[in-house]
């Protein structure tokens, strides 16, 4: 297969993905509000530099109920499963402020 060719396939898979990818945030975003939850989009996909062996971050934010970590945790899982992205998912509330502070720090 020639390069170029080739190129362009890696390029589709890539758009695929970043589709797919932002598809599934876009529904977390939206049941994560609908629960009261505020979830914010952190690493490659926020700083739009999601390529095809990318996975998805997210920041939990704020303080969470331990008895409701499980309802984020299923939200998040039910909206990524169709997207077959793996993911990150990380609660503001197990961090400490320099961690918190890194990952929010190339966020536009």
């Amino acid at each position: 297969m020639p390069l170029e060719q080739d190129g362009r396939t890696y390029g589709k898979r890539r758009e695929i993905r970043h589709e797919r990818a932002s598809a599934a945030v876009s529904r977390i975003l939206r049941a994560a509000e609908s629960n009261g939850v505020d979830i914010t989009v952190i690493g490659s996909l926020a700083k739009g530099d999601f390529r095809s062996h990318s996975d998805v971050d997210l920041l939990v934010r704020g303080a969470i109920d331990p008895k409701r970590r499980p309802l984020v945790e299923r939200l998040v899982a039910d909206c990524m499963r169709s997207s077959a992205i793996p993911y990150d998912l990380i609660f503001e509330g197990d961090l400490t402020e320099d961690q918190i502070h890194e990952f929010l720090h190339d966020i536009v």
